[in-house]
């Protein structure tokens, strides 16, 4: 890594209509080089705002105020932090970038802070804890991997890429437990594809439950790099014969999966419904996500050659359980 700084961009809002902030998460990749979004725990300012006049400037403060906080801020409250740090004129962006935020009625802190990159681990660990999908499914940050009393098998691990999905996002969550689901109907020898793999998360669940050959697909060479650092972290040394990665202008639809991830977009899960129509084996299961709940109707409509097995949703989100019939 080349770049000697990073910079972080935090921003507290007002939670409200959660398609905005989604459109501003997109905009910041699209129009001003983020280089990734992670929510974090509220702070001072926020805690100021909830307790007002009995703000505390110093000492403990008592476990009931937190609670209190606590209950305020998780229904009122969204703190994001935003990376920068690929481009040479990252500090131009994140200040463009912040710019643009105080332009928004429901932004109500913002900060900006460029920070040595050997502190990149120190700040990065403080959002990333594990994340339990069920008592046989949990993602651990590389960091914590020795300190883990679970089995490998049940323990996906991860360097928790910018960007790249780390698991907490509900959507991935949301596919994890889909596919907990339907393990046992899965058939020996079921191959997957991982179609926007980002971090590789749900292709290497495949792969650690099931021994799945699976193939990862992601249109971002830093994704897939990613997707790579995870799949040696989990198999390295082991065969992984039949798993391979693909940037997305060079997949092809030519081979049929018995489970097919895609945790995109809306508009990209319709503008790739034929590559993911196509990639699905009669009788295999396709997982989608990425998605509001209020869109779930319309992508049911959209992939009519399935059947709509389950739809399970959590906050705003929502995953849908396919199968091709």
């Amino acid at each position: 890594m080349e770049n000697k700084n990073f910079i972080e961009v935090k921003v507290h809002f007002t939670v409200g209509d959660i398609s905005q902030l989604d459109e501003i998460n997109a905009l910041a990749m699209s129009d001003y080089a983020c280089d990734g979004v992670q929510e974090f725990s509220i702070d001072e300012p926020i805690v100021d705002e909830i307790l007002g006049t009995r703000a505390y400037s110093g000492g403990d403060v008592p476990e009931d105020v937190i609670d209190e906080v606590s209950d305020v801020a998780s229904g009122k409250y969204l703190s994001l932090v935003y990376f920068f740090y690929q481009s040479d004129t990252a500090l131009d962006d994140a200040k463009i970038f912040r710019e643009y935020l105080k332009t928004n009625e429901k932004v109500i802190d913002i900060t900006l802070e460029e920070k040595a990159w050997e502190d990149w681990n120190k700040e990065w660990r403080k959002f990333y804890k594990p994340i339990v999908v069920s008592d046989e499914l949990v993602i651990v940050p590389e960091w914590q991997k020795e300190e883990s009393n679970l089995s490998d098998e049940s323990c996906i691990y991860i360097y928790p890429g910018m960007g790249f999905g780390t698991g907490e996002h509900q959507t991935t969550y949301l596919c994890l437990k889909l596919f907990m689901e339907i393990i046992s109907e899965l058939p020996k020898d079921s191959s997957c594809l991982d179609f926007g793999c980002g971090s590789g998360i749900l292709g290497i669940a495949a792969i650690k439950k099931l021994s799945m050959p699976t193939q990862f697909c992601d249109i971002d060479e830093q994704a897939l790099n990613n997707c790579l650092q995870n799949l040696d972290l989990n198999f390295g040394g082991c065969d992984l014969s039949g798993t391979s990665l693909v940037s997305r202008k060079k997949f092809v639809s030519d081979k049929k999966y018995e489970l097919v991830f895609a945790n995109i977009l809306e508009n990209v899960l319709i503008l790739e419904k034929g590559e993911l129509v196509n990639s699905t084996a009669e009788g295999g299961y396709l997982i989608v996500s990425g998605l509001l709940n209020h869109q779930v109707e319309n992508i049911v409509k959209e992939y009519s050659e399935f059947k709509k097995i389950e739809v399970v949703s959590k906050d705003d989100w929502s995953a849908i359980l396919f199968k091709k019939i």
